[in-house]
């Protein structure tokens, strides 16, 4: 399994915190699948950051078009790239 890093930021719309519980409720599932790694705004809560666990580019990005966020256009400038930790917990040789 490779890991993919998402980031985006957000469209001014109300539907951000009016679907927010169902963002977060896709995440949660997709952790307790094993698909997610860690997800989260950054701290001035203008953009985010996600990072799934998936086959390839194609299945990583079908995880990220069942995002309500994405379905709804809340997120903006999305980013999808893989990533290839070479020193860590998360690195192949841990």
């Amino acid at each position: 399994m490779a890991l993919f890093v998402l980031t985006y930021g957000y469209h001014d719309t109300p539907l951000r915190a009016e679907r927010r519980d169902d963002h977060l409720a896709h995440l949660n599932k997709l952790y307790e699948q094993g698909s997610l790694v860690a997800a989260g705004p950054y701290t001035d809560l203008t953009e985010g950051m996600i990072v799934l666990r998936a086959e390839d580019e194609k299945a990583a990005q079908a995880l990220v078009e069942q995002d309500p966020y994405t379905q709804l256009g809340v997120t903006k400038d999305r980013r999808l790239r893989e990533w290839r930790v070479t020193v860590g917990a998360l690195s192949a040789g841990s």
